[in-house]
């Protein structure tokens, strides 16, 4: 995703879609995909079949919520730097200004997939625990559970 961020903050007033934008996306696509799904996998792991329902909500919900927020200081960096170009800038062509905020926005982006890359690997994992041992079967527990009457035999 950072890498096709990169690429986007290349683009130019005059270039065209498929060298210029299209691998870019492309990047981006990739990138976002491979993410969304890995996240999703881990949030997952390990959790209780019972419970799998309230972590995908969780994770689902961290998701939209970091969407979110992401698409807001995105888009107040390329206002923002649109802004400043126009007002630095008196007669400047609207459209560079345009594309001077969206190249700012795109290194936003690469910033951010940074951040998170390095977060992924800093923060500690979740603890691992050791394998359930199903305990040894016991007849006679069963068997009272029941209500069944059990016999043994054997010396004290």
């Amino acid at each position: 995703m950072a890498a096709g961020s990169l690429v986007l903050t290349q683009v130019s007033i005059h270039g065209s879609y498929f060298p210029d934008i299209f691998i870019g996306l492309l990047l981006c696509g990739l990138g976002i995909g491979l993410a969304f799904v890995t996240a999703t996998v881990a949030a997952l792991a390990g959790v209780a079949e019972r419970e799998a329902g309230l972590a995908s909500g969780l994770s689902n919900t961290a998701l939209q919520t970091g969407t979110a927020l992401g698409v807001a200081i995105v888009t107040t960096v390329a206002v923002s730097r649109s802004q400043h170009y126009l007002a630095a800038d008196n007669g400047a062509n609207p459209l560079a200004a345009l594309t001077q905020g969206y190249q700012s926005a795109f290194l936003a982006c690469a910033v951010l997939a940074g951040i998170g890359l390095a977060l992924a690997f800093l923060l500690p994992g979740r603890p691992r625990k050791p394998a359930h041992e199903l305990p040894e079967p016991d007849p006679a527990a069963d068997a009272a559970a029941a209500g069944d009457v059990v016999i043994r035999s054997g010396t004290k």
